[in-house]
């Protein structure tokens, strides 16, 4: 099969495919979520404010996926943060609930940042540390999250569960930006929600 035809094939895939997303994983030293701080704020920041990263002694690795419109306003956003209040090592293994360590997941659309979608806090659970270098970290997530509404619209979120293994390459706070959850003035939720 030919570079073209194979290019051809995942394009038509992906058209068929509703779950063409982009995705990018991250880790990032030297950060600091406000953990009690970001659950106690305005309805409309609710779904971004646990993923959003200052300056600090933190540990961070997220997972960032956006499906791109196909028809109007129908993009789409999720967000999945994993912080630990200092650089974890290899073979950690962390319970959920943990003062040292929190899992934030939102979900959404992306044409409507703070009014639909869903997010939350694992309650219950574990994270272990796989893999960790200078280059990158990989860790296994268990995870059961009782996703809320953040305008309280009923019937809309529901309890999921996350068995998955998430790897990420290192990156700098230099190279945050407002969909990777660094801390715009104001906040900006149209591009926190969106690449």
């Amino acid at each position: 099969m030919t570079v073209a035809s194979k290019l051809v094939s995942l394009v038509i895939l992906c058209w068929v495919s509703v779950s063409c997303a982009q995705e990018t994983n991250f880790a990032i030293d030297k950060v600091s979520i406000d953990s009690i701080g970001c659950q106690n704020v305005a309805a409309s920041q609710l779904q971004f404010a646990c993923h959003r990263l200052g300056r600090g002694q933190g540990f961070a690795i997220a997972e960032r996926r956006y499906w791109p419109q196909r028809t109007t306003d129908d993009d789409s956003f999720e967000k999945l943060t994993v912080y630990f209040s200092s650089k974890p090592n290899r073979g950690h293994v962390l319970e959920i609930p943990n003062d040292g360590m929190s899992v934030f997941f939102s979900s959404g659309p992306s044409s409507f940042p703070g009014k639909h979608g869903c997010y939350g806090v694992a309650k219950a659970g574990k994270v272990e540390v796989t893999d960790i270098s200078e280059a990158g970290l990989t860790i296994k997530l268990d995870a059961s999250i009782d996703l809320k509404s953040p305008l309280g619209w009923k019937g809309e979120c529901k309890q999921i569960h996350f068995h998955k293994v998430v790897a990420a390459q290192m990156i700098s706070f230099d190279e945050l930006n407002t969909w990777y959850g660094r801390v715009a003035p104001g906040y900006d939720l149209w591009n926190e929600s969106r690449p």
